[in-house]
């Protein structure tokens, strides 16, 4: 045989194909490419060890609609499936060809992903995670991959950028891991286990098509864990800054892309006074930039951006964008400043951001409640239960762009107290004794997070002073936190 009439054959087993035999070994591999004439070939799966390829495993049927197999052509052979898939949702067992890429343009890679995870439904696959997923491979059923290209995207070379999968339609991710692929690679990448399994977890086989062979193997890695990510909202508190979207870059990096809001099919941006619900987001230092709603992308920014915002595993964060637009904004392009209470000097816009205990306990039957001043040009201010000369205070003498301190408060501002059924909040400049904004009917059911903002301005009829109220830990209403304003 001449090198024009032969083709490369490789064969993948899946972790599903031992589940119901003994005896059989638990683990996903893939073969080498093996060197056979162009022909049509049948497939048949025999026990590890046998002699003889006289009888398949288990009685199982052997594959005989495979494609043909051309000239210089290379083709996988996936085991995948599972032998008894019971009444668990998982797909029967069954080999599938899958035609495999032998070129890659120089100076680029190649990846493909297939999914070979029985029982698990379509899912999409990007770069980041979170809020900031950028998808390559769409809605992606058990046995296939990308339609084109034998499902092969083309990519500059990858260093630690990480992958996620989540079930297609979705925002959560389920797995993710940092892939490098150099210059000149080609690789496959299959989802591989169970969604909920213990023994034989949902993860990716990782391997590379052109690499030198280890022996009988494709080099093959088995990677992917749970993702890590923190949980961040953004609150548009900035009463004469218009609608905006929010855009995230790491720390030195460019931005690309359209920001979350838009990515989340929001068009109409944030406007205040919104927060956004929580939204997932990789661990690392950002910088972030606020574009005008209608951008498409996040290459103009409408305010300065602000460098270096660092969020970790399991944080949970508000970022507040605070003070007026109009005044000249701070050197260092920090979180504002604080105001001197003279309405006509009040502090510059900046973000800022205020760590939340959404993942700390609530005492039983209490709520925790946190109070954050956000009304520019308003001096410090007292926060309390009750009004006029019923006044009890639970939060004295806050300063723009803080949060209360002091006896019984915790670190992050929150007081925790009984449930308000129907109660009065009000605010008043520290230390005086009338009311500069009265809250009627408020209520915070028990084991309830809320955070209350003072927002707008004393002296402006257009945004007037008003408590914001948001239910931290109640389902978000869509994109957005559950809030609502009074008076």
């Amino acid at each position: 045989m001449n090198a024009e009439a032969n083709g490369l054959l490789r064969v993948r087993s899946a972790k599903e194909i031992s589940s119901s035999r003994g005896g059989v070994e638990r683990r996903a591999a893939v073969t080498r490419y093996l060197t056979v004439n162009a022909a049509q070939y049948d497939i048949r799966i025999v026990a590890p060890g046998a002699t003889s390829c006289a009888a398949s495993l288990g009685g199982l049927p052997d594959q005989t609609n495979l494609p043909a197999l051309t000239a210089n052509s290379a083709v996988t052979i996936a085991a995948i499936g599972e032998l008894a898939p019971g009444d668990g949702g998982g797909q029967p067992f069954g080999p599938k060809a899958y035609v495999d890429d032998t070129s890659v343009a120089t100076g680029n890679a190649k990846l493909r992903f297939i999914h070979a995870s029985s029982g698990t439904g379509a899912v999409d696959v990007g770069t980041s995670g979170g809020a900031l997923f950028t998808p390559v491979f769409n809605s992606i059923a058990f046995g296939n991959t990308a339609t084109g290209t034998n499902g092969y995207v083309q990519t500059v070379p990858l260093s630690n950028v990480e992958l996620s999968v989540r079930a297609s339609g979705t925002t959560t991710d389920v797995l993710a891991e940092g892939t490098n692929l150099a210059s000149g690679s080609i690789a496959t990448a299959f989802a591989i286990g169970k969604t909920g399994s213990a023994t034989t977890p949902l993860k990716v086989l990782l391997c590379g098509d052109n690499d030198a062979p280890v022996g009988a193997l494709t080099p093959c890695t088995i990677v992917g864990g749970d993702p890590h990510r923190a949980h961040v909202r953004v609150a548009h508190l900035a009463p004469d800054v218009p609608a905006v979207d929010v855009c995230l870059a790491p720390t030195g990096g460019a931005f690309s892309g359209a920001g979350i809001l838009r990515r989340l099919n929001v068009t109409t941006g944030l406007v205040y006074p919104q927060v956004t619900a929580y939204l997932d987001l990789p661990i690392a230092s950002y910088t972030v930039r606020l574009v005008a709603a209608a951008a498409t992308d996040c290459g103009t920014p409408a305010v300065p951006d602000t460098p270096s915002i660092v969020v970790v595993d399991n944080l949970y964060a508000t970022i507040g964008a605070l003070g007026d637009l109009t005044v000249p904004p701070n050197p260092d392009g920090g979180a504002p400043e604080g105001g001197t209470g003279d309405a006509g000097t009040p502090p510059s816009f900046g973000l800022k951001v205020f760590a939340d205990n959404h993942a700390a306990p609530i005492p039983a039957g209490n709520v925790n409640l946190r109070f954050i001043h956000a009304s520019p040009g308003t001096a410090a201010v007292d926060v309390g239960l009750g009004s006029g000369g019923s006044f009890v205070p639970l939060f004295a003498n806050v300063a723009f762009g803080n949060i209360g301190v002091g006896v019984g408060i915790d670190p992050n501002g929150y007081v925790s107290s009984a449930p308000l059924a129907a109660q009065t909040l009000s605010a008043r400049l520290s230390g005086g004794t009338m009311d500069a904004v009265v809250a009627p009917n408020i209520t915070i059911t028990a084991n309830t997070l809320a955070t209350a903002f003072a927002i707008g301005k004393g002296n402006d009829a257009t945004h007037p002073l008003k408590i914001l109220l948001c239910l931290d830990s109640n389902a978000p209403s869509g994109v957005l936190t559950s809030c609502t304003t009074a008076p």
